[in-house]
C-alpha cells in the first residue's frame, strides 16, 4: 500500500513494505531554517524526522516498523505535514537598502517580470526617480535577470559581491551611469 500526501511544502510518501514502512519527504531547499515531516493519523501524529539537504532539495528518507507507526497512532496515515521548526536568521539589509520580497513584481516588463519568478528576495533601494535592484553574486547558481545581463553592475554591498541593476521608476530597465546614487558600495569588482 502507499500514500502520498501533497503539502505546501512539498509531499509526503508513506509505503509498506511487509512489517516495515518507508517514509519519504521532498521539499525545496529555501535555506530559510530547519523543517520536520510529521505523519498523521486517526489517533495522533509522529515525527518522522528532519529533512536534509540533498541535491538541491530538502529530502527525508526513514523506514519505521508497522508495529510502531500502530502503537502511535498514525497507523493507517490519514495525512502529513512538513513544519519549520526554526526560521534561520536573515541577513540584515546594507545601509541605505532593504529587503524586498517577489521582486519581479517592480518591473514593468512581462518579460522581466517572470524572469524572476524563482527569486524569493533581493534588495532594494529607491534615489529619486530611479530604484536599484542587489542580488548576490553566486557563481553557482543562474544569473538573476539573464535578458539584462549587459546592464549588471557588480558591486560590493555590505558583505558580498552582488549584480545591481537601475530601473526607472515604473520598473523600466536604465543604463546605471553614475553609482554614486547606489550609495554604501564599498569597492567595484
Amino acid at each position: 500500500m502507499e500514500w502520498t500526501f501533497e503539502i505546501p511544502f512539498g509531499a509526503v510518501t508513506v509505503r509498506q513494505e511487509g512489517e516495515r514502512v518507508l517514509c519519504q519527504a521532498l521539499g525545496p531547499m529555501d535555506g530559510n531554517g530547519l523543517y520536520k515531516a510529521w505523519l498523521h493519523g486517526a489517533g495522533g501524529k509522529a515525527l518522522l524526522g528532519t529533512l536534509i539537504p540533498e541535491g538541491g532539495a530538502l529530502r527525508l528518507r526513514r523506514t519505521i516498523s508497522l508495529s510502531q507507526l500502530k502503537g502511535q497512532g498514525v497507523w493507517p496515515p490519514t495525512g502529513a505535514e512538513v513544519v519549520r521548526m526554526q526560521q534561520y536568521a536573515q541577513p540584515v539589509a546594507p545601509l541605505g537598502w532593504q529587503w524586498t520580497d517577489c521582486p519581479g513584481r517592480l518591473l514593468g516588463e512581462r518579460s522581466l517580470s517572470r524572469s524572476l519568478q524563482g527569486v524569493d528576495r533581493a534588495l532594494l533601494r529607491r534615489a529619486g526617480e530611479r530604484f536599484y535592484l542587489a542580488f548576490p553574486c553566486r557563481p553557482e547558481e543562474p544569473f538573476p535577470i539573464p535578458p539584462l545581463f549587459c546592464l549588471a553592475s557588480v558591486e560590493q554591498l555590505g558583505q558580498g559581491a552582488h549584480y545591481i541593476f537601475c530601473f526607472s521608476r515604473r520598473g523600466r530597465p536604465e543604463i546605471m551611469y553614475d553609482l554614486a546614487d547606489v550609495g554604501n558600495t564599498t569597492s567595484e569588482i
